[in-house]
């Protein structure tokens, strides 16, 4: 799931302008998703090792409206670290699921 919602976040960068708002809003739903799926396959980790992904869940939660207007190179900007965020995510949680 993780490496198609990846996929999906590269494409939405080179859509660019073409990217509606609601298609950017849709997109973020499915970021936030994915976050809480792979905090909750993370669940043999101490809850306090969450406080600052639960922050971030939040707090894009309620600055949907704002990140889908932003401007393009801020909103690629933001896919690109949430990209990044979710690769490292799923490796990690791929790595605790080995052990």
């Amino acid at each position: 799931m993780t490496a198609m919602l990846i996929t999906e976040i590269q494409q939405a960068q080179l859509k660019g302008f073409f990217l509606s708002r609601a298609d950017r809003g849709a997109l973020m739903v499915r970021i936030l998703n994915e976050l809480k799926m792979q905090r909750a396959l993370l669940g043999n980790v101490p809850a306090d090792h969450f406080v600052l992904m639960d922050r971030l869940i939040a707090r894009v939660s309620s600055a949907m409206p704002e990140i889908a207007d932003m401007q393009v190179a801020e909103f690629n900007h933001v896919l690109s670290e949430f990209e990044k965020l979710l690769a490292t995510l799923d490796g990690i949680s791929h790595t605790a699921t080995m052990h």
